[in-house]
């Protein structure tokens, strides 16, 4: 579509003005259509106005739409249907199987459980590693005596402890390694050379990794299996695989149950 206006007849004028447009207006390219149609209802509406107009007339017209479409344009992606369609992959599903299910598998597969279970070889992954066989967003996760919570979550006990397990408001302190599902350790407490503390209920932890912590006892050991869907905020600033299977080792040291202490106008959290 054109921008010529019946005022713009003279080919050195439209090649002045149209210098000046595109240098100073360069708009996104998914704007650039739009614009152009918004620009040139502008440009008509002026032409049956007014029978003259200068050059600074005509190049406030052109920025103006360019610059009110772009402040109008939606930040996020919109269906056919009207709903906000979601930002970013899919989660995609993590599907629990046995070792001995891996026999029924495409050769395809197999072949991509071979090369995760070489590579988690050369990680010098702990015993008893899960194997992971990843087609586009959706994993199997192979491997024997592990149970599947309602919400996805999947782990395995080593040692199930003794006494009550924690509630929010608890503080819990545990030591725990995470792996990704090449077998790579992406965190550990112990290179803090101590365990980790931190209250349960306030939003200070991967939200699988506190399901699955809720559900042990002081002195258990487990492993959890962290599905993407439970799983943490990925991008630039975090060290988490964007959409993979997290794996952690954990063992809950001790619960602790706090209480809050007021010192005249101080007050602090008190956990033991």
């Amino acid at each position: 579509m054109s921008l010529q206006p019946s005022y713009l007849t003279d080919s050195a004028l439209r090649t002045k003005c149209a210098r000046p447009c595109a240098s100073r207006f360069r708009p996104a390219p998914s704007f650039v259509v739009l614009a152009r149609v918004k620009a040139q209802a502008i440009c008509n509406d002026v032409d049956r106005s007014l029978k003259s107009v200068t050059r600074r007339q005509l190049l406030a017209t052109i920025g103006s739409a360019y610059v009110g479409l772009a402040l109008s344009t939606p930040s996020s992606a919109v269906a056919a249907d009207g709903v906000p369609a979601p930002i970013g992959p899919p989660e995609g599903n993590a599907t629990l199987i046995s070792t001995a299910d891996v026999e029924v598998l495409a050769s395809q597969e197999k072949l991509v459980l071979s090369i995760n279970r070489r590579i988690q070889a050369q990680n010098r992954v702990p015993g008893d590693f899960p194997g992971f066989v990843r087609e586009g967003f959706d994993v199997k996760v192979v491997g024997d005596g592990y149970v599947v919570a309602p919400s996805g979550l999947i782990y395995k006990d080593f040692e199930v402890g003794t006494g009550a397990q924690p509630t929010d408001g608890q503080e819990v302190v545990f030591n725990y390694t995470g792996y990704n599902e090449s077998g790579s350790v992406i965190d550990t407490s112990f290179r803090q050379g101590r365990p980790a503390q931190t209250r349960l209920g306030v939003g200070g932890m991967i939200p699988g990794f506190e399901e699955g912590i809720k559900t042990m006892k002081p002195g258990g050991k487990r492993r959890i299996v962290v599905p993407p869907a439970l799983g943490p905020p990925v991008g630039p600033s975090t060290f988490f695989s964007a959409k993979q299977c997290e794996v952690f080792d954990v063992e809950l040291i001790a619960v602790r149950t706090c209480t809050r202490r007021q010192v005249m106008m101080f007050s602090d959290l008190v956990c033991e």
